[in-house]
């Protein structure tokens, strides 16, 4: 395989504006570099210095300040939360009595992903967002099930805060950041501010690459905030694959290091199986799979615009890093494929993009019936309990915010915590709840008391199980 071509022929594949990859062998940074464009409407090239989000990646920087906690004896992964933070509130009270930090860090908490609370409720204030937990339901028993949760990493990472005296993010500056020489690190796309080399980030659609509105992650920082670049990245890979030391100076212990690469628990959120990978599992912050018999660790990451891999074969001392302003890109993962295979000498190397390109036409695939199942299922001129107008007002939820709506000539238009949101008609009292910045919908039915209207009982979470979410008129 020759790096760049592969690069440029998955960046064609997957319309992709623009990557910066690293690459590790035999423990030394080979290559770092940048292809295609940074900018597409000014026409800036994407370099190995250009800074982009990393998205979850970051959750292997928490993992890591925590170990470091671990090693200073401020931090026992398998004492229970509520013993550094005794004001905690969780779903349930076994939940809230027993989970620890490592639970935390592995997704067997019986959470789900609850992605719409994420990016519409999210706080700047810790506290707040911690109190905002109590109000996500569980889907599974504690500890049997492998569920990725975003917000139960955030809450890892307020251990930080709470047990270091310093905020999560200048903590990571300090130890990791600096430490590594990773200058071009930092958290939150605000701080782009202060870099002139960064990046737009791209969905393509109508064969153009639309511009979507950065994420804020808020106090969900720990969880994926970081901004970095391939050059930088590369070293954190580097250190991933040595002893806990960096330049004669140790900043985690050897055995530390080894924990948070070990498997705690069973299953990952993959959306896919290969022969290839015999066994998929997650660690402290970490994927830890067997792929073609080998240790393979990885975490991805995806905001608003970007995707992005990490992929490292800790045996072999190699390690590959893809950056890219590409929306929810399969691109990424299908490199690290490519070049995890012929750093093993595979012979006969699979056709990666393929195979990651029949994923993503049956997902679409998948969605594209659901939507036609959902036209299917409507019932045709209904018309809703009240007047249109009669459903403008404001709507509260202490756990995911506030809506507030007003009639508007396009319907009942305003905001999510901010963010817009509109409302379209379905059947009788059911609408769509329309979330711009996704793209997508999520049901909305209004309730009623003593003919009243009484709240918006909204989906907040798909997994099966969970109920809808009742805002209350204010």
């Amino acid at each position: 395989m020759q790096l760049e071509q592969t690069i440029e022929k998955l960046m064609e594949d997957y319309h992709v504006a623009g990557m910066s990859v690293a690459l590790i062998k035999d423990g030394q940074i080979v290559s770092s570099e940048g292809y295609g464009k940074r900018n597409v409407q000014e026409d800036l090239p994407m370099t190995k210095d250009t800074v982009l989000p990393i998205g979850s990646i970051t959750k292997t920087f928490t993992s890591l300040a925590l170990a470091m906690l671990a090693d200073e004896g401020k931090l026992d992964w398998d004492e229970p939360v509520i013993s550094y933070i005794p004001w905690l509130k969780l779903n349930n009270p076994v939940l809230t009595e027993n989970v620890t930090a490592r639970d935390l860090m592995c997704h067997r908490t019986g959470t789900p992903k609850y992605d719409l609370q994420a990016i519409y409720a999210v706080r700047d204030d810790k506290v707040e967002m911690v109190k905002s937990l109590e109000y996500l339901q569980t889907t599974a028993a504690f500890r049997t099930k492998f569920q990725y949760s975003n917000q139960m990493v955030s809450l890892a990472g307020y251990l930080v805060d709470v047990l270091s005296g310093k905020s999560y993010e200048d903590f990571v500056r300090e130890r990791i950041f600096t430490p590594l020489g990773m200058t071009s690190s930092d958290f939150e796309m605000e701080s782009l501010a202060k870099y002139e080399n960064t990046s737009k980030g791209y969905v393509f659609a109508n064969d153009n690459f639309i511009e979507p509105p950065y994420m804020h992650l808020g106090a969900f920082a720990p969880s994926g905030a970081i901004v970095s670049t391939a050059e930088d990245m590369a070293k954190f890979a580097l250190f991933q694959l040595g002893d806990g030391t960096w330049e004669g100076h140790r900043l985690v212990s050897e055995a530390m290091l080894k924990e948070m690469h070990t498997h705690q628990m069973i299953g990952t959120p993959y959306f896919w199986e290969f022969e290839e990978i015999q066994c998929a599992e997650y660690g402290l912050g970490w994927f830890t799979d067997i792929y073609r018999g080998r240790k393979m660790i990885n975490h991805g990451g995806n905001t608003n615009g970007f995707s992005a891999q990490m992929t490292l074969l800790p045996e072999e001392k190699f390690a590959i890093i893809a950056l890219s302003n590409a929306t929810s890109s399969f691109s990424v993962n299908a490199l690290g494929h490519y070049a995890v295979d012929e750093a093993l000498g595979v012979e006969d190397i699979p056709d990666w993009s393929g195979r990651f390109n029949e994923i993503f036409a049956n997902l679409m695939q998948g969605m594209m019936a659901g939507m036609q199942a959902k036209a299917e299922a409507k019932v045709p001129d209904t018309q809703p309990s009240k007047a249109f107008e009669e459903y403008a007002g404001k709507y509260e939820h202490p756990g995911f915010g506030t809506m507030e709506f007003a009639m508007t000539e396009q319907g009942l238009a305003g905001t999510w915590n901010g963010l817009p949101a509109m409302l379209i008609h379905y059947n009788y009292d059911t609408f769509d709840l329309m979330l711009p910045v996704l793209g997508q919908a999520v049901p909305a039915e209004f309730i009623y008391e003593n003919d009243e209207i009484a709240g918006l009982n909204v989906c907040v979470e798909p997994t099966p199980g969970v109920k809808p979410e009742l805002f209350r008129r204010g």
